[in-house]
């Protein structure tokens, strides 16, 4: 016999389905996965994501497949990168609040041949 479990990562994001066998030796009882569980996750709205959060699925803020900036520098943001600013050393996982530090309005181009904003 089997049962669907969901399994998350370290930090209690969702990552797939998957399933827990039941024991041979125990009838009733499964070998459910370090980091599943056995409840469903939220479906996720557009920038959500479920996350498990001690024993309940809670949705959270997605940014891992956003283009993101530096609001400082303009510069691109690469997810989990370290970025050293005004706040010091600082990085982003991509999940959660988005921080004052990071936009993800494209800021606008340099041309330096006209000198001017593109």
């Amino acid at each position: 016999m089997h049962k669907e479990v969901f399994q998350a990562d370290d930090n209690g994001l969702f990552l797939y389905k998957s399933v827990a066998n039941e024991l041979v030796m125990t009838p009733g009882l499964f070998n459910i996965p370090f980091g599943a569980y056995v409840d469903t996750p939220p479906q996720p709205a557009a920038g959500q994501w479920p996350r498990r959060v001690g024993d309940a699925w809670v949705m959270v803020e997605d940014y891992r497949t956003t283009p993101l900036w530096v609001v400082e520098t303009g510069m691109p943001y690469s997810i989990g990168a370290e970025h050293t600013g005004a706040d010091g050393n600082v990085s982003y996982p991509g999940w959660g609040p988005l921080p004052a530090w990071l936009t993800q309005e494209e800021p606008p181009r340099f041309d330096l041949e006209a000198g001017v904003d593109a």
